[in-house]
């Protein structure tokens, strides 16, 4: 996309749900209302519906499903946490790309792509991530803290998105320890957490997000289908706005990083636990190698999970997968 094309979406962006006047246009980006007809024209022809009338000027009404960075570029300059973000139509992964990115880098940035084709969850497992109907996302941040503290960022990451979602739904939002976040009894985010450290201390985290917006229950697999949903599905099947719900994601991102760096998990466990979907329930834990049926009973205050398997003995779990 053109400059002059990023600065008349902006410029008719702000302005929704107003019309505005191609000489308007024309004098805030000093250039000739025939250039601002003919980006207007390829803006069209690019997805956004746009309403032009004589006399009255041009009104934004919908965005096609996509990313624009200078509209993501707007929301960031919003935030104190992130520098700048790179988007992308289609990637292998942005886990991938972001670990790339920080070659020679000392930024806080976040890659956000349409869609990723070798997008992958925890354990390495495949992750949907099709073009315009989720949130595909990483952040690279760089908490300044000790290597015990990280055990409870999850715990804290898992809070702010959980937060995002319940904004956009009545259903109530759970947490499942430590890494995926429900509505109701369906999966709708998953991510990870990858750490990059030194001698000297953390260099980078990079923070993985993946959350199903917009998909109807004819984009699930037949193999998912009964585990997973979307916010849409949610929201009486209105279509999520991504920019909306993007500066809702990052605003509770960055409460709850800031609360990471300067509050002890146990400030906040009562509201973690409240929030949690894995209490009085027998499941099945594997860690490692190890892999056995119990019940969890608590968290402690560097975010372990605590749980009784039916010998009464107790295991103390830094990370691990549960099913029911």
């Amino acid at each position: 996309m053109s400059k002059y094309e990023n600065d008349v979406l902006n410029v008719l962006y702000q302005h929704q749900p107003e019309f505005v006047s191609g000489q308007f246009i024309a004098e805030q980006l000093k250039i000739s209302r025939t250039s601002v007809k003919k980006v207007i024209d390829r803006l069209k022809n690019d997805g956004c519906e746009i309403e032009s009338i004589h006399n009255k000027g041009h009104h934004l009404v919908n965005l096609p499903d996509k990313w624009y960075e200078t509209l993501v570029d707007r929301l960031i300059q919003k935030s104190s946490l992130i520098d700048y973000a790179v988007t992308h139509e289609t990637v292998d992964s942005t886990q991938i790309l972001a670990k790339q990115a920080l070659v020679g880098n000392q930024d806080t940035f976040m890659v956000i792509a349409d869609e990723q084709v070798k997008g992958k969850g925890r354990f390495n497992r495949p992750w949907a991530s099709e073009r315009g109907l989720g949130l595909w996302t990483s952040l690279v941040l760089r908490p300044n803290v000790q290597f015990s503290m990280i055990t409870t960022f999850n715990l804290f990451m898992s809070l702010a998105i959980r937060d995002a979602i319940q904004s956009f739904v009545e259903t109530d939002v759970f947490v499942k320890w430590p890494n995926d976040i429900y509505i109701g009894d369906k999966k709708v985010c998953g991510f990870l957490t990858e750490m990059v450290a030194n001698h000297d201390g953390i260099e980078a985290v990079i923070c993985g997000i993946g959350i199903n917006m917009n998909q109807l229950g004819d984009h699930f697999d037949e193999v998912i289908k009964d585990k997973a949903t979307s916010i849409r599905q949610h929201n009486n099947d209105v279509l999520i706005d991504r920019y909306d719900f993007l500066d809702v994601l990052l605003k509770n991102i960055e409460h709850r990083y800031l609360q990471f760096l300067s509050t002890p998990f146990k400030d906040i466990k009562d509201q973690y636990m409240k929030h949690s979907n894995i209490w009085d329930r027998t499941l099945t834990f594997t860690e490692g190698s190890k892999r056995f049926k119990g019940e969890p009973v608590s968290i402690d205050d560097q975010g372990f999970l605590h749980v009784k398997d039916g010998n009464g003995d107790m295991h103390r779990l830094m990370s691990a997968d549960i099913e029911s």
